[in-house]
Order: C-alpha cells, then structure tokens, then sequence
C-alpha cells in the first residue's frame, strides 16, 4: 500500500457524481499522510464497535461512513440535516442492501445563529450503545439527546478540524484573503472546549482527547488555488480581493518551485480526536432548546 493515500472521501466523490450533484464539492487533488486524523478516528471507533453493537451516527452526510459500519454491527442510525445527501444514503443503503441501517433527517446546528433550538433524535431512550461523529455537530447540541438514547456506559467517540497549525513559510507570499484561508479559524483552547465544556456541564469526567498533525500534499498550483479559493469564499462569500487564477498562476507556481516536495506542497491541518464514556446512570441535563 501507497505510505499516501487520497484525502478523505476524494475517492467517492470522484466515482460518483450523484455525490458532486448534492453538494458534495472537492475541486482539488491531495494526498494525506498515512495515520492522518481521519484514520486514527476509524480505528477508534473499531476498537469499540461490537458485532451486537447499536450505532448512531451524528451528522453522517450521504452515508458512506455509515454504511462502511453497517457491515460490522447489528444497527446503525445515521442523521443528517440535509435532505439531499440522506436521499442519496437511501440510495446507496438500497444498493449494498443493507437492511439495518436507517436514516433520519434531523436538524443539529439550531434554527438561528445562536443555535438554541434544537431537534430531538427521533429514537427510543436506552438505545444506542456508540456513537460516532465524524466532523459532525457540535457536542452542545446534542449531549442532552445523547444521554436520554444512551444505554448504560455508551460511548461517544468523534473528530473535528481545528487547532492552531503552524503557518507554512510561504504563507505571507499570498494575497490577503488566502492567508487566511490557511491558518486555522479556531484555537486549540477553543477546539477542546467543544468538548471539555458540555461534558463538565454534564458532570462526565471520563474523557480523553489527542491531537493529530495532518499534513496534506497539493500536486499542482491549481490545486493549491482551488483549496484556498474554496476556504476563503466560505469565510467571505463574496471576497472583493480574491484574484483570478490567471492572475496568481505565476505566485503560485513559484512557491511550488521553491517549497515543494516530491509528494507535492505541505499543508498542515490539526484534528481533534476524542472519546467519552456517557455514565451508567444519566444526570439530568436540559435539552438546549430550553
């Protein structure tokens, strides 16, 4: 096997275009390190996952994760807000005939900035034994459910981007608004506390956190531009000094020259894996929408 390996989900998207024609975009190519974030986070939840298992997946998107552990447990819910991805998971559930899984759409981010409304998890109380989420919501919004759902001694385990990565050193070479599309919006302190803080409220102490360095390599200027373009239009959706490729091609063609590697230019990520073992016996916590 290749020490690298196409950043995740890269595969499918490319195979499949119903995944592109609901708003699934990935318009670069990369590669990540061998023992990435996204890897250490399914070998955890491996770890756990028993064949007599029930599984909730929180924010699980057209459902590939989600049918990859179908294979390796007795059920598995998968919720998702969007309706354009679950029907595309209903879609591939039927292909691979795969007759315990079930998909529920269900709101997690709240109806209004603050995000203090929230929608129930429409499952029965004492009935998921781990949960996983993948760069899904925030554990704020969903610990209150969690507890209700859980059976005795269940547990959470997720990943989520973030962290303070180092600067690359050609970082300053760039125009403005793509400096900023790659340094990391949100600190380590500010990351954790995601987590840490639901979970103190909630009186759960046993848990545990890591932090993974993941460096992705871009093979082209192009795709360097199409990274960068993509991030700083997602943090200003209409950013008025964003050059156009032609534009930039030379700069960016440069910095390849000058800091590139055989396995393409680094770029450096930070993930937030962790675990949390819910108590046999639920505190009352209130739902956030109260």
């Amino acid at each position: 096997m290749s020490r690298y390996a196409k950043a995740h989900d890269l595969d499918s998207w490319q195979r499949d275009p119903r995944i592109a024609a609901r708003g699934f975009t990935h318009p670069w190519q990369s590669t990540v390190a061998a023992g990435n974030g996204e890897d250490a986070f399914i070998e955890l939840v491996e770890r756990y996952l028993q064949p007599e298992s029930a599984v909730l997946d929180l924010g699980c998107g057209h459902g590939e994760f989600t049918l990859l552990l179908a294979a390796k447990c007795r059920s598995i819910v998968g919720i998702e807000r969007e309706p354009g991805y679950l029907e595309l998971a209903r879609e591939l559930a039927a292909e691979k005939n795969a007759v315990n899984v079930q998909f529920f759409q269900v709101n997690l981010t709240g109806d209004n900035e603050e995000g203090r409304v929230f929608a129930g998890i429409p499952l029965p109380d004492k009935s998921i034994d781990l949960f996983v989420n993948r760069r899904g919501p925030l554990l704020c919004r969903y610990l209150a459910e969690a507890l209700r759902v859980a059976r005795p001694g269940a547990l959470i385990v997720g990943l989520h981007p973030g962290g303070n990565a180092p600067a690359p050193i050609w970082c300053d070479l760039l125009p403005e608004p793509y400096q900023k599309a790659v340094l990391g919006r949100f600190s380590f302190d500010e990351t954790a506390s995601w987590v840490i803080e639901p979970l103190r409220a909630a009186g759960i102490s046993d848990y545990r956190l890591w932090w993974l360095d993941v460096p992705e390599f871009l093979g082209t200027p192009h795709d360097l531009f199409a990274r960068l373009d993509l991030v700083a239009r997602l943090n200003m959706p209409q950013p008025a000094d964003a050059p156009a490729y032609q534009t930039i091609e030379p700069l960016l063609t440069k910095i390849f020259e000058q800091y590139g590697t055989l396995q393409g230019l680094i770029l450096r990520h930070q993930r937030l894996l962790w675990q949390a073992r819910l108590p046999k016996r639920a505190s009352s916590l209130p739902n956030p929408a109260t």
